[in-house]
């Protein structure tokens, strides 16, 4: 079973969606046809297996977010994409999370049955009855009515729906939780009688397939706690469900497909594309491997009536069709020598059905005379630009929907008019109320306060604030809320971006306290809320920023990317900070994209209520075992109680699994020969799991016992009389631990109906969630759960919600913390955290939801004794500095010649206050994406997504000034879209390892060093810094930061002078002539600091002198060097140094200005090495110089002796500033 590659077909873009994706397909069996299902919603049809030729498009129903998630919110992260396509000898079913339907062929819509509440996954006709249809999700199954398009019957499933197929005369359903059953018709679709459920896979099932009496699954299985792909096919006979052999298949099924014709050959392919071709009846010797052609993953895969076609898509938006016909030499051909195939379905079967040839318009003779309305008005589809919404012009706060109140009507009766004014005497009732005036919803939005405008009302951009010399005051976003309506600061925020960057964006409107939040601008930014709760969480965090200091070998280790974020937080205090990183190594997790974790653009396919519950479990899962390198992780628990709490070596056990494992056994009873199977696991979060009904609402303690603890009962093969038996389940505490409750507790709420909604809803007798649990430890494992505080108690330290207005708002996730105590100027220790809009709120506020636009996704808990139970002092908290003295570089082929680097010997570690000066290039992973207004203004959506490509860090001071001891190129597996070669000197291959002749390193090595240097306490030279270093996304301390950008400016201009520019005005220098080196940049940005500071003990005037000739020069220039300048040599001379004791800093320069010639000297002596300070306060008498004389300044040195041939401040200053006499 051999397939040959025939066609490799690109989708074409939508209006919508421009890479659309193939999420479901299916071989017509009764036409030539295949029939394509998108991640748009967007169904289409392909004739002929040779010419692939487009027939029919048209949108399937229900695949349009419509409205609703679970609970009567429309959820953004409900996907738009085509599920399941299902095709009749007449009818064409589509299926998509909001509903299904049925087109004729042609596409003409038949009916069409909606159920926005749900999530539906797969559906199956009724075998017993051809016009319903049963479709089945994460809630409730639906039996629809296809000749009326109406819902006659909802089934309620034991466990969500994966898979629906027809069997004979019943229905085949596997569920999500792994179980396989068989549905009967007959008896409202309840377990077929003499046929038990079988529980196929114990961590899931992603996948099931059914032909004639066969049924296959695929799915995951737990090891050592952690989910993994299960590489064994389970095979059963759908008459008993009897399991057959399995197939094991080692990379992981993803597709499973049985042969339509051959019950013993199976089609398997991997996520990856690793096909396998299985032929059971001849055992190991009947399997075919093959590699499928993609470049990314495998999305859908379908065979052929007969099994001789087989369609697959990939990631990439790429239909790929291969066939078991012959396509080579031997291929079969007509007279013409055209090769000839079979159709799709093997016979001559339904005709498909083409599009009446449009008649053309009858020709038009253009004369003088003829009048327009010949052509007539086209269709459109959008609406016009002259039909714009009354909202544009006259928005809710506009009087048009705000009329004034109306007069009194004892006002009105005593009114009398003169000269068309009336006037009234003030009634009694009024008395005393006359300045008052009642607050009404939308007020603070049409006023502001103290009169402010409506432009006050949003932030404005630091440049226009500047530009109007003053800081507007800032619009407070708790006013007044009416009584049902969601807060203004729950709403989702959104970056805008102006001409100069996302830097000139006002985040200090958002956030006036000292928790730094999380910007949005990044993929996968619903991560933010959940990283800032266990950011928050001090033995969490403790563990990540312990763990960076550690030689961690893995590139894309998500515990060290949240180690340097929580740093970056700890450092910032209040500065927006960003999640670039870490949102790189997940993104770049393979497990994370086929557990559906990717917030890939809208294209999720479960509201982020669930998706950040689902992120939660992973993410601590993968935290645990990355905790360990080498077999050895952090000891945590003190040496006293190590014996008590922990079975086997303290050392082997993952860090996380002591600060957040709850330690369980579970028992499987065989009720056959009662054999007891125990098995000892670790749970790193807690799944609520409501009662489906109860004679009187649980309470939250309770619901959270009984998710500890569980009892079931499945059938399955017993270990010990290998009889397919009941097995009996049971979870407990580990009852050979004594302490087997963690200090966190992380909890999913599991909310995704509104019943269980309702549990959570506030009540007239008090709050469903309270603020602290006591637990009380049992005998054998038990455990009693109160919320008086007895016992071990937990508090509620952070809380994520999804939080969404209105069905038809995006909705969004927002955390709240309760900060430790002690934390200064906090009126209330809770804070929340909307992204990078931070402030604080009651603790009433917190545990409070009133309606569904605010509903719980994670809660963790943390024990108030934790600091007894596990002891933090001991962990490591500085980087090991043998990172700056090793040459590591993963280049094979790297080129000694070509290093210009060399590392720092032991003596040279950096100390506080230690020079260094920097410069780093970036490549393009993303392109700036920005929209084109008609009036030829544009604006940024989104900028583009830059990547570290190159660091070089030099030696600031010393012996050896202005030697690089960093210069690594940074590897990334990711896709450069652009290399930016002329500005970043970056060409294709230096970042390769197989073809790179640098110093190639990954990013966690580069980034360990410059959080070394920052630790250190370095000073940071360069220029242009902050950009870099929001690009590196890393935090310097604006005290260790010194910009040329913002030393070589004038105060309140918004022009920022280049390098280039500086280095040729002041140092008769052209550098980046050709490309950009980030040596040279930060040598040039070195000595343009030198020279700063050679001014900064002279008359304030001098300097400011020197920027006024620099800006008059560079406006008539374009603040660009002049063309007719010589280039740059090769090579620039380095900073020589000679190590005296009093040493003398000498910059000769000579400099032609218009008019007249200027030899400018520079020399200053110093002793001692001096620490940059911002401002130039100190004032001093420079000697006054007659204005074509020599002129002489003060400097400061660095013990050593400096030497740069260059021009002047008074290079090309023309003319003008020959007339007055400028003080150096």
């Amino acid at each position: 079973m051999q397939y040959n590659p025939l066609h490799l077909l690109p989708l074409p873009p939508q209006a919508l969606d421009g890479k659309p994706i193939p999420t479901s397909i299916t071989v017509d069996p009764f036409s030539d046809s295949l029939w394509i299902g998108t991640s748009s919603g967007i169904v289409a049809a392909l004739c002929t297996p040779l010419s692939l030729t487009r027939n029919v498009q048209f949108p399937a129903h229900g695949a349009k977010p419509a409205g609703a998630n679970g609970f009567g919110m429309n959820a953004p992260g409900m996907s738009p994409a085509v599920r399941e396509i299902r095709v009749t000898d007449r009818d064409v079913w589509t299926l998509a999370e909001g509903g299904i339907g049925g087109r004729k062929r042609g596409g003409a819509p038949k009916w069409n049955v909606s159920d926005p509440t749900r999530s539906l996954r797969s559906m199956s006709p009724n075998p017993t009855n051809s016009h319903e249809v049963l479709a089945g999700g994460t809630g409730q199954m639906i039996l629809a009515n296809t000749s009326r398009g109406e819902i006659v019957r909802r089934i309620e499933p034991s466990t969500p729906i994966v898979h629906l197929a027809p069997l004979h005369r019943t229905v085949l359903a596997a569920g999500m939780s792994g179980q396989v059953n068989v549905l009967d018709p007959r008896t409202g679709f309840k377990s077929a009688a003499g046929i038990s459920p079988v529980q196929a896979h114990t961590g899931g099932l992603s996948g099931a397939d059914a032909q004639g009496n066969l049924v296959c699954t695929w799915g995951w299985t737990h090891m050592q706690g952690h989910p993994l792909p299960d590489p064994l096919i389970r095979l059963y006979d759908v008459r008993t469900l009897r399991p057959l052999p399995p197939i094991s298949f080692p990379s992981g099924p993803a597709f499973v497909l049985l042969h339509p014709t051959d019950s013993s050959k199976i089609v398997i392919s991997s996520q990856q594309g690793m096909l396998q071709g299985v032929d059971i009846a001849l055992g190991s010797t009947g399997s075919t491997f093959q590699q499928l052609d993609v470049n990314s993953y495998v999305t859908s895969m379908a065979l052929s009536s007969r099994g001789d076609y087989l369609a697959f898509g990939d990631a990439d938006g790429q239909l790929h069709l291969w066939t078991t016909h012959d396509t080579g030499e031997n291929a079969r051909v007509d007279d013409t020598g055209a090769m000839v195939l079979p159709p799709f379905n093997g016979y001559e079967g339904v005709k498909p059905e083409w599009p009446d040839q449009a008649e053309l318009p009858p020709p038009i003779v253009w004369e003088d005379t003829t009048p327009l309305n010949l052509i007539g008005m086209p269709y459109y589809s959008e609406p016009l630009l002259s039909n714009f919404p009354s909202e544009t012009y006259a928005p809710p706060t506009s009087p048009f929907f705000n009329p004034p109140p109306p007069i009194p009507s004892t006002v009105l009766n005593t009114m009398k008019m003169v000269d068309f004014v009336g006037y009234a005497t003030n009634p009694k009732d009024l008395r005393g109320k006359r300045y008052v005036v009642t607050a009404r919803p939308g007020a603070g939005r049409r006023a502001g306060r103290n009169g402010a405008g409506r432009r006050d009302s949003e932030p404005r951009f630091r440049s226009e604030k500047d530009r109007k010399n003053k800081v507007a005051e800032q619009v407070e976003l708790d006013e007044q809320t009416p009584e049902g309506e969601m807060p203004k600061y729950y709403r989702k925020v959104e970056i805008k971006y102006s001409k100069f960057g996302i830097e000139d964006f006002d985040f200090e409107f958002y956030n006036r306290t000292s928790y730094s939040g999380l910007e949005t601008d990044i993929l996968n930014s619903y991560t933010n809320a959940l990283l800032q709760a266990i950011h928050y969480t001090a033995p969490i965090r403790a563990i990540a920023t312990a763990h960076i200091c550690v030689d961690c070998k893995k590139e894309h280790c998500l515990l060290c990317e949240a180690g340097f974020l929580f740093r970056m937080l700890e450092d910032a205090k209040g500065r927006n900070c960003q999640a670039s990183n870490f949102s790189r190594a997940f993104s770049a997790t393979p497990q994370a994209s086929a557990l559906g974790l990717m917030d890939d653009n809208d294209k999720s396919t479960a509201p982020y209520g669930s998706l950040i519950q689902n992120f939660n479990r992973w993410l601590l899962s993968t935290f645990s075992t990355e905790a360990i390198i080498d077999g050895v992780s952090f000891s945590l628990r003190p040496k006293d109680i190590n014996r008590l709490s922990l079975n086997g070596d303290p050392a082997s056990v993952s860090a996380i699994d002591q600060v957040l494992g709850v330690q369980i056994k579970t028992t499987n009873t065989c009720k056959s020969c009662g054999y007891v199977s125990p098995r000892n696991t670790t749970l790193h979060a807690v799944d609520l799991i409501y009662p489906r009904k109860a004679p009187k609402t649980p309470r939250f303690a309770e619901i959270l016992r009984s998710s500890i603890f569980r009892e079931s009962t499945t059938k399955a093969v017993c270990s010990n009389c290998k009889s397919f038996a009941p097995l009996e389940s049971k979870r407990v505490l580990s009852p050979d631990v004594k302490d087997p409750l963690p200090p966190v507790i992380s909890v999913n709420a599991m909310i995704n109906t509104p019943e269980l909604y309702e549990y959570w809803r506030d009540k007239p007798e008090g709050k469903f969630l309270p603020s602290t649990i006591g637990f009380n430890v049992r005998d054998k494992g038990g455990l009693t759960v109160n919320e008086k505080g007895d016992g071990i108690v937990y508090e509620v330290r952070s809380i994520v919600v999804q939080i969404q207005d209105s069905p038809d708002a995006p909705a969004h996730l927002v955390s709240f913390v309760k900060m430790p105590n002690g934390s200064s100027g906090l009126e209330t220790p809770w804070i929340m955290f909307n992204d990078f809009l931070v402030r604080s709120v009651t603790e009433q506020e917190v545990f409070t939801f009133p309606e569904m636009w605010k509903v719980p996704a994670v809660i963790i808990l943390e024990r108030v004794d934790s600091e007894n139970l596990i002891d933090l002092g001991e962990l490591p908290r500085q980087l090991d500095p043998e990172v700056l003295f090793k040459d590591v570089s993963i280049a094979w082929n790297r080129r000694n010649a070509m290093i210009k680097h060399k590392v720092l010997g032991k003596d040279e570690l950096p100390k506080p206050g230690t020079l260094v000066a920097i410069d780093a290039e970036f490549v393009a992973l993303q392109q700036e994406e920005m929209e084109f207004r008609s009036d030829g203004t544009k604006n940024i959506l989104r900028p583009s997504h830059m990547s570290l490509a190159r660091v070089s860090v030099l030696r600031g001071e010393g012996p050896k000034e202005g030697l690089p001891f960093i210069d690594d190129y940074i590897h990334t597996s990711e896709a450069v879209v652009d290399y930016l070669t002329e500005y970043s000197g970056i060409k294709a291959g230096d970042l390769d390892p197989n073809n790179s002749p640098h110093t190639l390193v990954p990013l966690k090595v580069a980034y360990k060093k410059l959080r070394l240097l920052v630790d250190l306490g370095c000073i940071f030279i360069g220029h242009g810094l902050a950009k870099d270093f929001r690009t590196i996304n890393i935090y310097i301390p604006p005290e260790q930061v010194m910009d040329t950008v913002n030393i070589f400016t004038i105060p309140g201009r918004q022009r920022k002078l280049s390098l280039r520019f500086l280095a040729w005005y002041l140092l008769q220098k052209d550098i980046q002539t050709h490309s950009h080196d980030s040596i040279e940049d930060a040598k040039y940005a070195l000595l343009l600091f030198r020279l700063w500071k050679r001014y900064e003990g002279q008359d304030e005037m001098a300097f400011e002198n020197v920027m006024d000739d620099i800006f008059n020069e560079g406006h008539k220039l374009g603040f660009k060097p002049p063309a007719d300048r010589p280039p740059s040599p090769a090579s620039f001379p380095p900073l020589t140094a000679t190590s005296t004791s009093n040493a003398t800093v000498t910059a000769t320069a000579t400099a032609t200005a218009s008019g007249s010639g200027s030899a400018v000297s520079i020399s200053s002596k110093n002793n001692n090495n001096s620490t940059p300070q911002k401002g130039r306060n100190k004032k001093s008498s420079p000697p006054k110089t007659p204005n074509n004389g020599p002129h002489n300044a003060a400097a400061n040195g660095n013990n050593n002796t400096l030497g740069v041939n260059g021009a002047g401040a008074g290079a090309g200053a023309g003319a003008g500033a020959n007339q007055r006499s400028r003080k150096w």
